[in-house]
């Protein structure tokens, strides 16, 4: 199945005529079929371009955005040969015209899939259609859906016998489609009128494409970036740009530019904007137009965009899980994007890529993923909702500001002598909660490789084939294993996918530290310098992730320490006492520290000549439920032993 890269915004636009226009030809297909005098060229077995409701003629891989009557040809739908599906006007007589102009509405991804990209194109012909020449690319649109286009078709002024044609190709492949409406042919006034079209703001993602952000964290920077068109008959050479927060205003002057009737010109403001606290609107205004030339029209020269600032708070983290494989073509997005969250976010977020299909499954982690997914690749922040990988910064910039109900601290150790991997967890709810939550715990493994085919990383960006993604587009079709480094790899799901039934209390109570222990061996390939545990709170009611933290597991050697003199000594609990057994070597003087979570010391005593196989008690019951370190020093070696109280 295709996946596309982002989900679609509708955008409201308007396709009304300006101040002292005059319409030549209009269709905005609302008759509910093709007009009687257009004529519609096609070799697809579908029957190439459709009037009807953007449902009917939407499909999984093309899904139309609502725009009442429109025209369309859907090559998902059909994945037929539609390489030269043309719907044309009838005549058109542009005899006694001078400029004019054409506008309409598109909705045209110009996409890639499997090697072939479509195409869209306005194409004219004064031969009856017998021959058509191109006179314009119709640019893709995935980020809000339907767009107006402008066509200067003035070169046809004076000429009787004009069809205006509007080109889907395939080039063979299975693609997209492409869907028009409200066209409209029309002699502009003559004049001067520059519009300030369309205004975002934003910065780079990873790939890197320049991409709008409506919610962006308080105090940082973001560039705004303004489309200028120039709607007048006389080509732009110079105009004073500006931008204003409400606070703050910045202006500058673009001289030395020739902007033609109908061209478009980018705009990139020489001072970025700084992200103020809740919601904002920044205007953008162009003015004194070619020095101070009056103007067909002022009304069009502002355009703005709303941008809310948010807060992160301290308490919060991110968890994300993406659902990747080696087979998959377009994971390399997954990757990439995995990555930036993590560089850029690396106090707050929690990854972890759990794969299918490959060496690096874990099979019941990938059955549960299964569950919550619909296609690869995919990513589920806090088992919430499928996003694609592209949508994960806007993902964590909606959550963050939220304070969680719980926070999750956790120590762990993996052993270098026998692989055992010990990880203990401790929660405090910031609410009295009642239900069923549960610890979930996965190791985790960074710059995993692996030789032969599948470590190959298939790659759907290879030699460019669909744009920039974060160097992979450098690559081929096929990434060799020998040059793949995979990140967040799931190594261990601790608990069930669900979480691990009865680690929680049915009731919490505010400030009260909740713990819970995970044991679990590592591999022995694994590289122990690159595991990390992931560890999540669920409420098993709805499945989502209350909140979530990362630690590193830290490499010991021997059984517990770095000196075994204390080798095999252990703790346990008899009601409210706490029983030690020292396991010395020799006799020896011992000091003995209980810290809390946090490193406060509760229990300090020095015991003098302690033999192998000495015990002690100390009752601990004035002591607060919680995870305890028990350290005990000697001169020849030292222990630390854990105990929940």
């Amino acid at each position: 199945m295709k996946k596309l890269l982002l989900s679609l915004m509708l955008v409201s636009a308007s396709f009304g005529l300006t101040k002292a226009q005059t319409t030549i030809y209009a269709e905005d297909f609302e008759g509910g079929s093709v007009p009687a005098n257009w004529s519609n060229i096609t070799s697809a077995t579908d029957g190439g371009w459709i009037v009807g409701d953007a449902a009917s003629m939407s499909s999984s891989g093309f899904p139309i955005v609502t725009h009442t009557t429109i025209a369309a040809t859907n090559d998902d739908n059909c994945d037929c040969d539609k390489s030269n599906d043309i719907l044309a006007t009838g005549t058109i007589d542009l005899s006694g015209q001078t400029d004019v102009f054409m506008s309409f509405a598109s909705y045209f991804f110009d996409l890639s899939y499997g090697g072939d990209n479509e195409d869209g194109e306005v194409v004219v012909s004064t031969d009856g259609g017998l021959t058509w020449t191109s006179v314009y690319t119709v640019p893709g649109n995935l980020s809000s859906g339907w767009q107006t286009d402008y066509v200067n078709l003035s070169a046809y002024a004076g000429n009787a016998n004009v069809k205006v044609g509007f080109k889907y190709n395939d080039n063979g492949g299975w693609l997209y489609g492409f869907a028009i409406d409200d066209v409209l042919i029309y002699a502009p006034q003559v004049g001067t009128d520059l519009s300030a079209t369309a205004t975002i703001i934003g910065k780079n993602d990873p790939r890197p494409v320049f991409s709008a952000y409506s919610k962006y964290l308080t105090g940082l920077p973001l560039q705004i970036k303004t489309s200028i068109t120039n709607f007048g008959t006389t080509t732009i050479t110079s105009f004073d740009y500006s931008w204003s927060d409400g606070v703050n205003t910045n202006s500058q002057s673009i001289t030395g530019v020739s902007i033609a009737p109908l061209s478009s010109y980018e705009v990139t403001a020489s001072v970025p904007y700084t992200t103020l606290a809740g919601g904002n609107n920044i205007a953008t205004t162009v003015s004194n137009i070619n020095n101070g030339t009056s103007e067909i029209s002022t009304a069009n020269n502002t355009a703005s965009f709303d941008v809310e600032g948010v807060t992160a708070n301290a308490e919060r983290k991110f968890f994300a899980e993406e659902a990747t494989g080696t087979w998959c073509q377009w994971c390399p997005r997954g990757a990439v994007f995995m990555d930036y969250m993590r560089s850029t976010y690396p106090n707050q977020f929690v990854g972890v890529a759990v794969h299918n299909g490959d060496p690096m499954t874990i099979t019941a982690y990938d059955a549960g993923m299964g569950g919550l997914i619909g296609g690869y690749p995919s990513v589920v922040p806090n088992r919430m909702a499928e996003i694609d990988p592209s949508q994960l910064e806007q993902s964590f910039l909606d959550l963050i500001s939220v304070a969680p109900d719980a926070v999750i601290s956790g120590t762990g150790t993996v052993n270098s002598t026998n692989n055992a991997i010990n990880i203990d967890l401790s929660a405090t709810f910031n609410a009295a909660l009642s239900g069923d939550y549960r610890f979930m715990a996965v190791v985790v493994e960074d710059s995993v490789t692996g030789t032969g085919s599948t470590y190959n990383q298939s790659n759907a960006y290879g030699n460019n084939a669909n744009g920039p993604m974060g160097g992979f587009e450098s690559f081929g079709t096929t990434v060799p294993a020998a040059m793949m480094n995979y990140d967040f790899v799931n190594r261990a799901l601790l608990g069930t996918f669900a979480g691990q039934t009865g680690s929680l209390p049915a009731t919490t109570v505010p400030g009260t530290p909740y713990t819970y222990s995970f044991t679990a061996t590592a591999g022995a390939a694994w590289d122990k310098s690159q595991l990390s545990v992931a560890a999540v709170i669920i409420n098993a009611g709805t499945g989502e992730v209350v909140n979530a933290a990362k630690f590193p597991l830290t490499i010991t050697t021997g059984l517990n320490d770095v000196n075994n003199a204390l080798a095999g000594s252990y703790v346990y609990m008899t009601g409210s006492d706490l029983n030690l057994s020292l396991q010395l070597t020799k006799k020896s003087d011992v000091t003995i520290n209980i810290t809390d979570v946090t490193g406060k010391v509760v229990l300090s005593q020095q015991l003098n000549s302690v033999n192998k196989g000495d015990k002690f008690a100390w009752n601990v019951a004035s002591l607060a439920e919680g995870m305890y370190n028990v350290t005990a020093t000697s001169a020849d070696g030292k222990v630390s032993l854990k105990f929940v109280k």
